[in-house]
């Protein structure tokens, strides 16, 4: 399968951008945009007392996602793994700019993209502000915007001794959907019901737990290459260490414990929080709908590191996703 139709006749630059724009509707506009797309550049007003929380993903085809894969998903999914930055951070997300390199680009091609990135919008509540379209080797960039009143961005740096590590949702669907061989056949139509294939394609940042987490949370990452390497970058930058035993992890259905901490594409967040936040995060969980599982206990050590166990006794556990 190839991500486009061999038989489609390619556009102008211009007509597929127009198109392109077109698809993504009422998304171009919201909330601080002043100039959105066909502009040289946006205009945006930020809400007073607050900082911008800025973040960019790339996403490459045949190495982040089959090649192949169907428009809709391939830009569904991009939107959504750059706004999970936004939710680690506790920001509430406001604008994004996407970016597109294809070797080949048609007029249906590129206005299922449209229609896959408009969906992810209104669903995380973004307004596409702008972007670009170069001819190359398939890959997406997202640049997302969000906000937080001054001085209250989590950071990974804030865990204290004592602080409970959690995560939220459960651990290594994606990985199980990696193991479908009709993965890249999937479209946005066909992922309404909660399964292995939707965790990968349709992820849900978990914005409402991150803003909620402000009051609460010490120090929070979220969980794009998998629990073993992104924790232990929250150790490190916090200078913590933590005993974390697999059986507390909370898995999806049908998944490992092993695989699933070092299981990536969750986009799950894993913070850290005093004890006397235990009742907030309870409230949290019940309100958002969202599991909140305690994990281990941070602790002092030299080196900083995440250690792991099985029954109690020590064991190694896999990295997760390594980009080089």
């Amino acid at each position: 399968m190839t991500s486009l139709a061999e038989n489609e006749r390619e556009s102008d630059e211009f007509d597929l951008i127009d198109a392109m724009i077109a698809a993504l509707d009422d998304t171009t506009q919201g909330a601080g945009v002043v100039a959105g797309p066909g502009d040289d550049a946006a205009v945006l007003d930020l809400p007073p007392g607050h900082q911008l929380v800025v973040s960019t993903d790339t996403l490459i085809a045949g190495r982040h996602y089959p090649a192949g894969a169907a428009a809709d998903v391939i830009g569904y999914r991009s939107m959504a793994a750059a706004t999970s930055d936004l939710a680690a951070m506790g920001a509430t997300p406001a604008w994004a700019m996407v970016s597109l390199t294809v070797a080949r680009l048609t007029a249906a091609w590129a206005q299922r993209y449209a229609q896959g990135v408009a969906a992810a919008a209104r669903a995380f509540g973004l307004a596409v502000v702008g972007g670009n379209v170069a001819r190359g080797s398939e890959n997406v960039t997202v640049t997302v915007h969000g906000h937080v009143p001054t001085a209250r961005a989590m950071l990974r740096s804030g865990a204290k001794p004592g602080h409970v590590v959690y995560v939220t949702g459960t651990l290594g669907g994606a990985r199980l959907a990696l193991q479908d061989n009709g993965l890249s056949r999937c479209s946005l139509a066909e992922l309404d019901a909660d399964s292995p294939r939707r965790r990968y394609w349709k992820p849900e940042p978990r914005l409402a737990v991150g803003i909620g987490l402000r009051a609460l949370a010490s120090a929070a990452i979220d969980l794009s290459d998998g629990l073993s390497s992104d924790l232990e970058h929250l150790c490190r930058a916090s200078g913590i260490a933590c005993d974390v035993e697999l059986a507390r992890l909370p898995v999806y259905p049908g998944g490992d414990p092993m695989d699933a901490a070092a299981a990536g594409d969750d986009y799950e967040l894993a913070f850290t929080a005093p004890p006397d936040s235990e009742h907030g995060i309870r409230a949290l969980a019940r309100e958002t709908g969202v599991a909140i599982t305690p994990i281990a206990t941070a602790r002092t050590g030299r080196p900083a590191a995440v250690h792991w166990f099985r029954d109690g006794l020590a064991i190694d556990v896999s990295p997760g996703y390594r980009h080089f």
